[in-house]
């Protein structure tokens, strides 16, 4: 059994600077989505149970908490489904016991949000990101390939009572497979859905890297924006895939004079790229290139060049 269960921090386009928690071992799910980038699913169950020593991840979390460290989210993910480990809530307790000032964030395929004993133990988590891939049960199947006896009514039921009872803020991710899930009378579907669950907030994600299958190609911006003027009306849309959107109530003016200690708070927890920074902060391209030049002709900010491109850090 693999003993890391906390990794990072790593800089997440939704989050900000996030450390991971990954409780079950790879890849253990009740989905085995055709997207997912952590690949085939190799455990496909429903079975909650202690898939990994929560002693162990505690003691792991102690390690990196103690120092203080500076993160935007404590994200409960990693390559499979968090819920499935019974003792998720023990985590939620320590950390909003011992750590309060630590926001903490739970990624999840939702398949589990309506057991009653589960959401006792997320009721102190701050933010739920659930997903909801499917506006059918040939959509399910297609998209999400569950394990057996696990039926698209059965979530959309649990998402349903979850959003009636939840203590969190909820973002709801909706994945575009085209050609599967982006048909005229799908997206009414997924319209009614969201209505029923009432998220916060709808992110609209699509294939941005390699996932289990090659017949699987991206959403366009045009076809995106079909289910951003379909939900609109009645939820806040966030486009976080290869083609970036907001809604007017999700976006927030830059102020320019916090800028550049914005950049340097989150260089100084680890090199970022400007994509990092741009994603991170929330800010175009040209403003973030803009404030690093400043900082790099200041000498507070050094440039290295690795494979995947310029990184920034602390000079």
């Amino acid at each position: 059994m693999r003993s890391q269960y906390v990794f990072g921090p790593v800089a997440s386009r939704r989050l900000g600077i996030s450390l991971g928690i990954d409780l079950v071992p790879s890849k253990t799910c009740s989905l085995n989505c055709v997207y997912c980038e952590a690949g085939e699913t190799d455990a496909l169950l429903l079975e909650r149970k202690e898939y990994v020593p929560i002693d162990d991840v505690l003691a792991q979390l102690e390690k990196v908490l103690e120092s203080n460290i500076k993160i935007d989210y404590l994200t409960f993910s990693g390559a499979g489904e968090p819920t499935l480990n019974s003792g998720i809530g023990r985590v939620v307790d320590f950390i909003k016991g011992r750590y309060p000032q630590y926001p903490v964030c739970l990624l999840t395929n939702g398949t589990l949000l309506g057991d009653p004993q589960l959401q006792k133990e997320i009721e102190k988590v701050d933010l739920v990101i659930p997903s909801l891939d499917a506006s059918s049960q040939e959509e399910f199947e297609k998209i999400n390939r569950p394990v057996r006896g696990l039926d698209f009514d059965s979530l959309c039921r649990g998402l349903f009572e979850y959003g009636k009872k939840r203590t969190s803020k909820v973002w709801l991710e909706l994945f575009i497979v085209p050609d599967v899930n982006d048909s005229d009378e799908s997206i009414a579907r997924f319209a009614g859905i969201v209505k029923a669950i009432n998220p916060d907030k709808v992110q609209l994600n699509t294939l941005d890297r390699p996932g289990c299958v090659d017949w699987i190609k991206p959403s366009s911006r045009e076809n995106t924006l079909r289910f951003v003027r379909a939900l609109e009306p009645f939820v806040p849309v966030e486009a976080v895939g290869p083609f970036r959107y907001k809604s007017a109530a999700l976006r927030s003016d830059i102020r320019l004079e916090e800028f550049d200690q914005q950049i340097l708070d989150l260089v100084g927890r680890r090199p970022c790229t400007i994509d990092d920074l741009r994603v991170a902060l929330g800010a175009d391209e040209k403003t973030v290139k803009t404030h690093l030049d400043i900082l790099l002709r200041s000498g507070r900010v050094q440039s290295e060049r690795q494979p995947r491109g310029d990184f920034f850090s602390l000079a």
